[in-house]
């Protein structure tokens, strides 16, 4: 994971690190690929079984990414969400001892805005998600960012013009991906790829 902020005497955080645009998916892609060899060395399974007591062979992951101009100018994977059988989706993903000090921080004047108690183990993802500073990236998420820019992708989140695709993903999983758009999107990077084991969606 990228970390490179300080607080200033300002209480303001200051950021070492610059990230070019054009380099995001592949950092994307490099946290994506650090979460799922955590995820196999601890042995987490993906939600439901076939009656013949197997479980579903696919890969298929999507990344949930945030981002802000201020508190969080690079992109973050908060975690990923596993696809399983008859809808069912397994999260999983950092908790807030694995956010920057920015992030905790940021996280944290979300809760009080939204008149919730600070210090409660809430999971960071769903606060940002709420926020629609994070994204629950989709094929199409991806197609749209390599044309128009990974940050204007983001911002017609937080401005609601895009979905952060939290209600598809929690009541169809796998089946987030039957839309036309979706379908296309996930056929032009499978062909590329990026739908093999490892890689993300």
């Amino acid at each position: 994971m990228i970390d490179g902020n300080e607080e200033d005497e300002s209480g303001n955080y200051a950021f070492e690190i610059e990230v070019n645009e054009d380099e995001w998916e592949s950092i994307i892609q490099m946290q994506v690929n650090e979460l799922s060899c955590i995820l196999e060395s601890e042995n987490i399974q993906r939600p439901g079984k076939f009656t013949n007591g197997r479980r579903t062979s696919s890969h298929l992951v999507y990344p949930i990414v945030a981002y802000d101009a201020e508190r969080c100018p690079y992109p973050t994977v908060l975690g990923l969400v596993l696809t399983g059988l008859a809808g069912k989706t397994l999260f999983f993903g950092t908790g807030i001892k694995g956010l920057s000090v920015g992030l905790v921080d940021y996280m944290n004047d979300l809760l009080e805005f939204e008149g919730m108690t600070i210090g409660i183990q809430w999971n960071p993802a769903d606060v940002f998600i709420e926020a629609k500073v994070a994204t629950i990236l989709l094929p199409d998420d991806i197609l749209f960012a390599r044309e128009n820019g990974w940050i204007e992708m983001m911002s017609q989140v937080r401005e609601g013009k895009r979905s952060t695709h939290r209600l598809a993903v929690a009541k169809l999983g796998r089946m987030a991906l039957a839309h036309e758009k979706q379908k296309r999107a996930y056929k032009e990077l499978e062909e590329e790829g990026f739908g093999e084991a490892g890689r993300g969606l």
